[in-house]
């Protein structure tokens, strides 16, 4: 691959600027005095500036141990394991174009708020984590990260220090983490150096030589804003160059379908060729990844650098566009440190997730799953959440992740997801490592539910050829079966066996609203079903039904739940039954 250098010219240029800023801030150099007989004193030596103090060592390293790449605590020597949470923050906020939007604000200034995050610090502390991921924020009005005179904003630097310190006295270890660089004058004017009309929104960051200049300034901006303010780096674990990378399909160069494009290695490409625009993007991320991690360890020589990454649509497609991205150049051929990959469960299994990361095989790097959570459309509670991310976890260690950090500690502003602490905080009980000192063993919590019906053999009355009947037992709220019809419908799960029921649970998936009657019939053979319990009233989409009998319902093997009542074609989101 043809790599062109863009970190000597901007190095030139910030040394020029600094050496021009020093000469306008000397004193003016007293007239020279006129000749007298007074002897002349002894000449003095002239005195040298000390050399910056080099910035701390960082704590937590990479090793290859027999051919395996490993986190390790560089005091101890022993391996690390990264467990930890997402740390998050979300407001209403100004953009700088004067847009309200709801996002990121942890340490916005006004907003930070030190007394809450020092308290969950201590938590997660207590509970045995030992890293923690936050995000800083590059675009809002008055104050983000960037200063619209120019760099970095010195107040919100300080936060972001007050939050290191805190993080150090609690032992937890950083991943500091943007989805952009600062939108202000400074930073566009870099970017602008090599405008061009063939690029447009997040590709004109990774395939413009801008970007790459952009990206090396911000980085290095920020551990000098760090040090400046005697900021504790080594308890900085990780530089997250982006959140989540990708490149934009319905934008330019992508949306081009003809014509040849120049990008930031130098090289051109021919839109016409699906060969050609994929190499352009596997051969400009590694670019942009690889000379952005080199400015970062310019100035900060031990750190860690990653980029963190959702699943590719590819092999296995999933609803991804018009965000795009390949991952397995990045994480075969960049200089990355490790890996952040950020698998849900919910839909598919985390083999296909794997398998469109490309990461089968990859043993020098760590690979961590920097988020891994669940959204309230997805499961019915924060039990079953809690056990399917307790399953989940587990079954990573098979798959090569070295660490993970849920999606999110306690961010009740984003109402759609569960949090770690949500509902007395079981998620959290679940992969504390404080409760589960081995993240790859299972643990034993009386809350957990078992959900015998999940993966069983189900038929319906009737059903679409998009929405299956098996859609309502595959353990995901985001797929349905839908009967295409209205009532009366039906749909049943085969337990396999004669099984003792404790708890029954169904998630809705009905538009319009409406007054709704649903009866649960169950039994050991399908033609001698009995009615167990009957749902009436009035019902929404996503609505969990639950029934919990006095006393857990013995030899049923049947499940049936038959609409009698509903203003909405008949379908379901998730049959759950629960079993002691």
């Amino acid at each position: 691959m043809n790599k062109k250098s863009f970190r000597m010219p901007l190095a030139a240029a910030a040394l020029s600027l600094l050496s021009m800023a020093a000469c306008d801030r000397a004193p003016e150099a007293a007239p020279t005095p006129a000749p007298t007989e007074t002897p002349t004193a002894a000449p003095v030596e002239p005195t040298s500036t000390p050399a910056p103090e080099p910035p701390p060592v960082h704590r937590i390293g990479v090793r290859v141990v027999e051919g395996v790449g490993e986190f390790y605590d560089r005091e101890t020597g022993e391996r690390f394991v990264p467990r930890g949470n997402n740390y998050i923050r979300l407001a209403d906020q100004q953009s700088a174009s004067g847009e309200t939007f709801f996002y990121h604000s942890t340490f916005n200034v006004g907003l930070y708020d030190p007394a809450r995050a020092e308290q969950a610090l201590h938590r997660m502390h207590a509970d045995g984590y030992n890293v923690v991921r936050v995000f800083v924020q590059g675009n809002c009005l008055p104050v983000c990260i960037g200063d619209p005179a120019g760099g970095l904003a010195h107040a919100y630097v300080a936060n972001v220090v007050d939050f290191l310190r805190k993080a150090k006295a609690s032992d937890i270890f950083v991943i500091l983490t943007t989805d952009a660089e600062p939108a202000t004058t400074y930073y566009i004017d870099l970017l602008d150096t090599t405008w061009s009309q063939d690029f447009g929104g997040a590709n004109t960051s990774y395939l413009r030589g801008g970007g790459i200049l952009v990206g090396q300034e911000f980085w290095q901006d920020l551990i000098e804003a760090l040090l400046a303010q005697d900021a504790p780096l080594d308890a900085i674990f990780a530089y997250a160059l982006r959140n989540e990378l990708f490149f934009e399909a319905n934008a330019p160069p992508l949306s081009l379908t003809a014509g040849m494009v120049d990008t930031a290695d130098g090289l051109t490409y021919d839109m016409a060729s699906a060969e050609d625009r994929q190499r352009m993007m596997d051969e400009n991320l590694v670019l942009w990844i690889d000379q952005i991690r080199a400015a970062i360890r310019e100035r900060d020589p031990t750190a860690l650098v990653t980029v963190g990454f959702f699943p590719p649509d590819q092999p296995n497609p999933w609803p991804s566009a018009p965000r795009y991205i390949r991952t397995d150049v990045a994480i075969w051929e960049s200089t990355l440190d490790f890996i952040d990959l950020h698998p849900y469960p919910g839909g598919y299994g985390l083999d296909r997730l794997v398998e469109n990361f490309g990461m089968a095989g990859m043993q020098a790097k760590p690979i961590i799953m920097g988020e891994f959570g669940a959204s309230r459309s997805t499961y019915t509670s924060a039990a079953a959440t809690a056990g399917a991310l307790h399953d989940w976890q587990v079954a990573s260690c098979e798959f090569g992740f070295d660490g993970w950090l849920v999606w999110t500690w306690d961010s009740d502003e984003q109402t759609d997801f569960y949090n770690a602490l949500s509902d007395q905080g079981q998620i959290n009980q679940v992969l504390a490592p404080a409760n589960r000192p081995d993240p790859c063993r299972p643990g034993e919590f009386a809350f957990l539910e078992n959900n015998i019906a999940l993966g069983r053999p189900v038929r319906a009355s009737r059903s679409l050829p998009a929405n299956p009947p098996q859609s309502a037992v595959d353990g995901s709220g985001n797929d349905w079966w839908g009967a295409g019809d209205f009532a009366p419908q039906w749909i049943e799960v085969d337990l396999g066996q004669p099984s003792t029921v404790r708890l029954i649970r169904l998630l809705i998936s009905q538009s319009p609203p409406g007054d709704t009657r649903h009866q649960v019939w169950v039994g050991s053979v399908p033609d001698q079903l009995y009615l167990l319990h009957t749902f009436e009233g009035w019902t929404a989409d996503l609505q969990a039904l639950e029934f919990k009998p006095e006393a857990p319902v013995s030899d049923i093997r049947y499940v049936r739940v038959v609409t009698r009542l509903s203003p909405s074609w008949i379908g379901w989101r998730e049959i759950e039954v629960i079993a002691p």
